[in-house]
């Protein structure tokens, strides 16, 4: 390419026409487009908004009743170092392993929240409610501790699987 076509292509670059701009439109007149759609799209986020929540309530009723399976472990409010006799929530249990009817487990909180209504079934079928108010520093994930009233009983029990079932958020 020689200097006069390579001069010839920039004025020609340069004395032509700028591009025209791309359609604009005054605010007013994108309102009065969108308006009549405005109402629809909110009622269309309510209507999402709503079948949301209620599928969120139906997940957690069905995580309350579907069973987990745990790992068990036996444990007495009198023991050589550690224990107090007092669980988390401040329950005395040195002379009672029920609080409300329900057998006290030491649970993971993030797991099982405190003050949460469990159902224990046990390996052999027999089932339990429980209350979790207690936590321990071994009970982490899918760990429970199931609270018994002497060192002999907890001994007996030893480390079972059992199957939990909320019944109750606690919280």
């Amino acid at each position: 390419m020689g200097i006069l076509t390579t001069t010839a292509i920039i004025t020609q670059l340069l004395t032509a026409a700028p591009a025209p701009s791309p359609p604009t439109i005054a605010a007013s007149q994108l309102a009065r487009q969108v308006a009549p759609n405005a109402q629809a799209w909110r009622k269309q986020a309510e209507q999402a908004t709503a079948e949301l929540a209620k599928a969120q309530a139906e997940v957690k009723r069905l995580q309350r009743t579907q069973w987990r399976d745990f790992k068990a472990t036996a444990y007495t409010a009198d023991c050589a170092e550690g224990c107090t006799g007092i669980t988390k929530t401040g329950f005395d249990v040195r002379k009672r392993t029920h609080i409300e009817g329900k057998r006290v487990i030491a649970t993971d909180p993030s797991v099982i929240p405190m003050w949460t209504t469990v159902e224990l079934r046990f390996v052999d079928g027999t089932t339990e409610q429980a209350i979790a108010i207690d936590t321990g520093g071994a009970i982490k994930g899918g760990r429970i501790d199931y609270l018994v009233g002497d060192n002999a009983t907890a001994l007996k029990f030893g480390r079972q699987s059992v199957s939990v079932r909320i019944i109750k958020y606690g919280g």
